[in-house]
This record gives structure tokens, sequence and C-alpha cells, in this order.
């Protein structure tokens, strides 16, 4: 399995208060920094780590995620931008820097803030606000968060019901092959409550779901890879064609048959147009 084929070359390599795994590789090897998504750790990742071995892969938790203690402040994208040009700075250079999900909002936030990268890649990026989104599956996310926040103890243990996240699990995979199925829901189940604190998850929704990549778009650099799953229905297809359309530098690369896990049930082929934009690049 790709990510037990991560774990067995990873080893933990602290910066400052941040926990990174770094997948190491053949001397020379180029390097990426992969940035995970919400509610989840670097776990999420290490399927395409497991699919560069012949890259150098850093895997950093999040603050107020898995290893990583969470901000003194709030968790807001400009907290987490802050902190991604801080960590990016710390590791070799010209490192290329993947987000996924809510990775890329951070990614794009941190580009603003003159992240020092000529290399981009996001992986499902949030190209289209959930706030604004009047569809029953934003709706309900919104009015969860809204109603945990408000109903102390009970909601704490709602926020982490297994069954809540197993609920979360089975809307957004959409393989249906059972093992890769049964895999992705016992990764969500062991990693999707890995935050500090109540606090971190709720201010982290509303980072996100008030984030759009397009709000930074003029800062992004020549070279950006946009991968998009066609299903996808937390960042809609739709979204990512107008963001490609405001970003003419960048290329777009649609996986076809495939929702918002593409990092869980198209690693390969998300590792391959990795591979592909980095060595070109």
């Amino acid at each position: 399995m790709l990510a037990k084929s991560a774990q067995d070359r990873a080893r933990r390599e602290d910066f400052g208060d941040t926990a990174v795994w770094r997948y190491s590789s053949t001397p020379d090897a180029k390097s990426l920094l992969l940035v995970h998504g919400f509610r989840g750790d670097h776990h999420g990742l290490e399927a395409i780590a497991g699919a560069l071995p012949d890259f150098e892969v850093f895997i950093p938790d999040l603050p107020g995620y898995g290893k990583t203690p969470p901000f003194s402040g709030e968790h807001n994208l400009e907290n987490y931008g802050r902190w991604l040009v801080e960590l990016y700075r710390q590791l070799p250079q010209d490192v290329a820097v993947l987000g996924h999900s809510f990775g890329s909002l951070v990614v794009s936030k941190a580009l603003e803030l003159e992240l020092p990268t000529e290399n981009v890649i996001l992986l499902n990026p949030i190209s289209t606000r959930s706030e604004d989104q009047e569809d029953l599956a934003n709706k309900a996310a919104r009015w969860f968060y809204r109603f945990t926040e408000k109903t102390g103890a009970a909601g704490s243990l709602l926020l982490r019901s297994p069954l809540i996240v197993r609920g979360m699990s089975m809307v957004m995979a959409t393989s249906k092959n059972l093992k890769l199925r049964s895999f992705i829901h016992s990764q969500h189940a062991r990693f999707f409550s890995s935050y500090t604190s109540d606090k971190v998850a709720w201010e982290g929704f509303r980072a996100a779901s008030g984030g759009n990549v397009m709000d930074h778009i003029e800062h992004f650099p020549l070279e950006t890879l946009l991968v998009a799953g066609e299903v996808d229905s937390i960042a809609p297809l739709r979204g990512q064609i107008e963001l490609k359309s405001k970003l003419p530098q960048a290329r777009l690369e649609v996986i076809p048959g495939v929702g918002h896990l593409t990092h869980y049930e198209k690693p390969l082929e998300v590792a391959a147009l990795v591979r592909d934009f980095a060595v070109s690049n």
C-alpha cells in the first residue's frame, strides 16, 4: 500500500513547534512540501508521498492538528499563511508546494504573504466559496458547525462523533471499490478528529467556508498546476474552470470519475501529474 510505503521511509523532523514528516529519497532529489486539508493531519497525504519515491517530501501537521500545537491566536487564513511562509523558509531551497482542499487556501494566502516559491500545485482547490453555496451539503455543514459551537459539551461530543465522521466520509468518497472505501473510512475515523480543541475545528471551518483561492490569484506564480476531481461536490469543477480562466498561465488537469478525495482514491494519478509538473519546471 502506498501509505505504508511512505511510512517505511518517513522520519519526523520538527521545525520549531511544527511537527514535520520527511519522506527521504535519493540524493539531489527534487523536494515537495504537501499541505493537508481541514480536520486531517499528515496521514491524509501519505499515499501521494508513497507514490513519489524519487522525491524528497515534507508533510507538516497544520497548527492545531496532529502533533503540532495550536496557535495562541485565531486559526484563520492569515495566521496559517504566515505559519506556512515561516516554515517554508526553514526548508531546503527550491521546494515546490502542494495544497489540498483547505491546504489550497493556506497556500494561496501564503503566496499573498510572499511565500518564496515558483512552483505551486493546488489539489482540489477551494475555488467556490462554501458560505455562498445554497446546496443541501453546504447548508447542512454550516448548520452543523454553528449548532455544535452553541451547545457546549454535547456539541463537542457531536463534533467528534464516529457516526458523524463516518457520514462525512461516505458523502465524500466516490470510489465503488469496497476495500478502498473501507480504507478511507478507517483513515477518517483515526485522524479526522485529531484537532487539539473544538476551538481549532470551529475557527478552521469558518476559515475554510469563507475562503476562496481566487481571492489571491494575482499572487500566483507562472508555474501553477491545478488538479480537480471531475465530480467534486466540495470544490465543484465549474469553479476550477473559472479559476483556470482567470489564471491563463496555469495548467488545469481533471481526474475523471473522482470527487474531493483524489489523495486517497487516485494517488498514482495525482503523483504522475505532480512528477511531470515538477520535473518540467
